[in-house]
């Protein structure tokens, strides 16, 4: 999971240059609250705050920080020999951005500093992006360097892993109701891979897997934005990935929205999610085998993810805070074939500032 930080925060600022067409927030001025809960069907439960704020300090320069805590109450990969029913964790995350515009270039830098009981994590990342043809046209890149700590429970070890992520995408106009955007993202993952809590069957031992220590990771993005008459909105993003640890992936996801008036909107999404599994995932191990894996993420399976969400915008506020605060409510159900559920339940309010 933390291997993947580094392209989900240059993904989140590809998605920032995709002009979505249901309506924009153009403000960047707000402070933003959520609370996220989340529970599977091996027990695992976490309950996540997040606090994050956006200011502009002129019609160039602004600032992003971001706050989050996730409290992990028996936790999966925990190690089964010292903790049997798991152990609970603590994940406490920091991360700061500035954003300015050179002309038509607009450059946007940030850091993440991410702790755990058993693993730390910095991340330094920049972004450019440029409009062309009268704004109708966008293109993008980034590029972001990652250093993570995982440390060898239950021995005192550290070992090291360094992620450096690379993406560019193209933003089109196509009409005054659709935009369509395609991005290619390139990983590279070098040093200690393998989780020092799940472990596999080798000649009916229990052991600690071992895995390459490379990864190469690619994907490609096709995203369109659909506005229809009466206020409603089409979404639909596909995904292709693929590594050098023969993992390949698909991912398909539909969405709509609409705005029941201006104080009220509803959406929902559907993603598919298809993946075979890493070349040397194996149920269970004979011989001598160079590399093995307990890890369930490495196994083929397919994914269902069901979300719904409400937006609500009140004309004078809530509670009397400023004009424009909206509190939102999201729904995710999770379900995959290997018989692991999960599902989240997230509660927002933004307030402009």
């Amino acid at each position: 999971m933390k291997g993947l930080r580094a392209p989900i925060l240059l993904t989140i600022v590809a998605c920032a240059g995709l002009v979505f067409v249901t309506r924009p927030d153009w403000a960047q001025n707000a402070v933003e609250f959520s609370f996220h809960a989340f529970q599977d069907s091996r027990g695992v439960t976490v309950l996540a705050p997040v606090g994050s704020l956006d200011k502009d300090f002129t019609d160039r320069t602004g600032l992003r920080l971001k706050f989050g805590v996730d409290a992990i109450a028996a936790a999966s990969d925990s190690c089964a020999r010292c903790h049997p029913s798991g152990r609970g964790m603590q994940h406490n995350y920091f991360d700061a951005g500035i954003r300015h515009k050179f002309g038509d270039l607009k450059v946007d830098a940030g850091a993440e500093i991410s702790r755990e009981n058993f693993y730390s994590s910095d991340t330094g990342m920049i972004s450019l992006s440029r409009d062309f043809n009268k704004g109708n046209t966008t293109i993008a890149g980034g590029y972001s360097f990652q250093y993570n700590q995982p440390k060898l429970h239950p021995s005192d070890n550290v070992a090291t892993q360094w992620s450096h992520d690379m993406y560019a995408s193209l933003t089109q106009t196509l009409s005054k109701t659709t935009i369509l955007q395609v991005t290619y993202d390139y990983n590279r993952v070098t040093g200690y891979q393998n989780s020092p809590f799940l472990r596999t069957h080798v000649n009916d031992i229990m052991m600690l897997g071992n895995v390459p220590d490379l990864r190469n990771r690619q994907a490609l993005a096709v995203r369109i934005r659909q506005a229809l008459p009466g206020e409603t909105y089409l979404e639909a993003d596909y995904r292709h990935y693929s590594d050098s640890w023969s993992i390949g992936s698909n991912a398909i996801s539909v969405g709509a929205s609409h705005y029941f008036g201006p104080a009220l909107l509803l959406g929902f999404d559907y993603r598919k999610y298809t993946q075979t599994g890493a070349f040397f995932w194996q149920p269970f191990y004979t011989g001598s085998p160079l590399y093995y894996t307990g890890d369930f993420r490495l196994q083929p399976f397919d994914s269902g993810l069901y979300s719904g969400k409400m937006v609500i915008t009140p004309e004078l506020g809530f509670w009397g805070m400023p004009k424009g605060t909206s509190l939102s409510l999201q729904y995710e159900r999770y379900l995959a074939t290997t018989n692991f559920q999960a599902a989240t339940f997230s509660l927002g309010v933004k307030v402009p500032w």
